[in-house]
């Protein structure tokens, strides 16, 4: 089990998405209360939102249509949804990025 940083989150992130032309600081995990209520109560970089998840113990794992990927923090309007990268995939990077820095007994 390695030492978790925000630095090897960085890296391992770019390592496995950095090759589409994808920067992992610029895309963004925008939340909403509801899809109809467009005030945003969340916004993380996906590099933060990672390293947050898994300092708390956790998988990183996001789903709901309250949540989506963003070129723009604090933003949930459609001209700035981030394509190119979907939650399955990310879900699938978090999962294996909670290999390396989790506790067996916690994946």
């Amino acid at each position: 089990m390695e030492d978790l940083n925000i630095e090897r989150v960085r890296a391992i992130l770019h390592a496995k998405v950095g090759g589409r032309g994808i920067d992992v600081d610029n895309v963004y995990i925008n939340g909403v209360n509801t899809p109809e209520d467009p005030l945003v109560t969340y916004s993380q970089t996906l590099v933060w939102a990672f390293f947050l998840k898994l300092q708390d113990g956790e998988v990183p794992y996001f789903e709901g249509e309250q949540l989506g990927l963003f070129s723009e923090a604090y933003t949930f309007d459609s001209q700035y949804r981030f394509k190119g990268l979907e939650f399955d995939e990310v879900n699938g990077l978090g999962a294996d990025m909670a290999k390396i820095f989790l506790a067996e007994s916690v994946i």
